[in-house]
């Protein structure tokens, strides 16, 4: 008889690259997934390409607990948790909160963190946040070209060429275009993007990064249908309700980021990252400014614009050091962040005829083109509002053992707002002191399974309500 030797054979599931393993946004340190006491999703670029995926609404569909919102048809809306938000909008860890519809030309991925998090990302909605992590240049080479077309003229290309100049540096861009009506009557979707970026590795310790981004997109403003009877009146699914000629919303945004990390012989990590971005947005609508009246035959349609103008720079700088103590291994982070934000905000409402807010059409045939024209009226907005942060943060990763972590930290936010209203020259200004700790339990059960307890806080900020000449 002939004994045959034991032959292992070895597999690995192949996701595709869906899994992340290791993430830095919800603890600014290079983290396992499993070690975070946080509940996180994460949407890889794969996963993007895979699902045709061209917006936030599309990338929100896949994060659990986390739902889409209409944002009146003219900007990304998030409900995280129950808390609607439009403001809980970070690209690389930094805040975008502007309102304007983002696009995933350039992204690597999106991570939805839920929970409250302000030692991370300073003050916001407690639900949690919507995080984008933008591509970089790579010095492996890349050629890539996507070509779409579909019904109702979707016509969309979008390239990436990533190419290393050098042993040094490395060259990437990143561009889209995009010009699709929809199924909707009259409406229309046509948008741009153009994003290069830079990196520079001067030695093996130091890597300077460097990008700008330019993006328009310009959109009809769809409000959607009316209710009728506690319900969606039961008009066609293509019926637009209002003018589509005179409902329109536009974003411009131009953005330059700048990062440089450099990591010393003795362990210890410096990296600083600042982010300048201009945003000039203005959307207009006629729309629905009620329910279908009680007898399904007519309904009003109201008008106004708002336009938004908005400089944000945000720069943070941060120590990342790795420690041991006896047996017990230790991540210690500190950090500052500065910003300022500087709005200016003026809204209109849209008179028919020059003379009325609102016009009665039949339900039946509610588009129109009747000649609306935009001025204020005495609750109309108009003002300048300047924000400035100052934050300092502290954190801790402790591994007591293989099995458990735990991790712990604050920041102090210092929150200073002057707002002036051109109508009345009325300044109002607050400013507020805001204390984050951050404290959480993790035990790792098996290789692939944990549990944890974790407390945050976070702020949103309130209305001001002091005033000064």
């Amino acid at each position: 008889m002939q004994t045959i030797a034991a032959l292992e054979v070895v597999g690995h599931r192949d996701r595709k690259g869906y899994a992340v393993a290791e993430l830095s946004s919800a603890t600014k340190t290079a983290t396992p997934l499993r070690n975070v006491p946080q509940s996180i999703t994460l949407v890889s670029r794969n996963q993007i390409d895979d699902q045709g995926m061209q917006g936030m609404a599309d990338v929100v569909r896949y994060l659990p607990g986390m739902t889409t919102g209409q944002g009146e048809g003219n900007r990304d809306q998030a409900v995280i948790r129950g808390n609607s938000t439009t403001a809980g909008f970070f690209v690389d860890g930094m805040r975008d909160d502007v309102q304007y519809f983002r696009d995933l030309y350039n992204v690597d991925r999106v991570e939805g963190l839920k929970g409250a998090n302000a030692l991370i990302f300073g003050r916001g909605v407690g639900g949690g946040v919507i995080n984008r992590v933008s591509k970089e240049a790579g010095f492996a080479p890349l050629r890539e070209l996507t070509l779409q077309g579909g019904s109702y003229g979707n016509k969309r290309v979008a390239g990436d060429l990533e190419q290393g100049l050098s042993d040094r540096v490395a060259f990437r861009l990143n561009a889209m275009y995009e010009n699709s009506d929809q199924f909707r009557h009259g409406v229309n979707l046509e948008r741009s993007g153009i994003n290069p970026t830079l990196t520079f590795a001067p030695s093996e310790r130091t890597t300077l990064a460097v990008g700008f981004e330019h993006l328009t997109d310009h959109r009809t403003a769809d409000r959607g249908i009316p209710s009728f009877a506690g319900g969606p009146a039961g008009a066609d699914v293509a019926t637009f309700f209002g003018d589509p000629d005179v409902s329109h919303s536009d974003a411009r945004v131009d953005a330059a980021v700048a990062r440089i990390e450099h990591r010393t012989r003795s362990g210890l990590t410096l990296r600083n990252r600042s982010r300048y971005a201009a945003y000039d947005r203005i959307y207009q609508n006629v729309y629905p400014g009620g329910a279908v009246n009680a007898a399904g035959t007519a309904v009003n349609l109201s008008a106004y614009n708002n336009a938004t103008n908005r400089a944000n720079f945000f720069n943070q700088s941060e120590l990342v050091y790795q420690l041991r103590t006896g047996l017990v291994a230790h991540t210690l982070l500190a950090g500052a962040e500065v910003g300022r934000q500087v709005t200016d905000n003026v809204r209109n409402t849209g008179y028919f005829g020059n003379t009325a807010t609102s016009l009665g059409v039949p339900f039946d045939h509610p588009t129109i083109s009747t000649p609306v024209t935009f001025r204020q009226s005495a609750t109309d907005a108009d003002n300048h509002v300047a924000t400035t942060i100052v934050s300092l943060y502290a954190q801790n990763q402790i591994a007591l053992s293989a099995r458990w972590q735990v991790i712990a930290g604050v920041r102090y936010e210092r929150f200073d707002l002057a707002f002036h209203n051109n109508r009345t020259d009325q300044d109002l200004a607050r400013k507020d002191d805001l204390v984050s700790p951050r404290f959480g339990l993790l035990f790792k059960a098996t290789g692939s399974l944990s549990f944890y307890s974790s407390y945050g806080v976070s702020f949103l900020r309130a209305p001001a309500t002091s005033s000064r000449r």
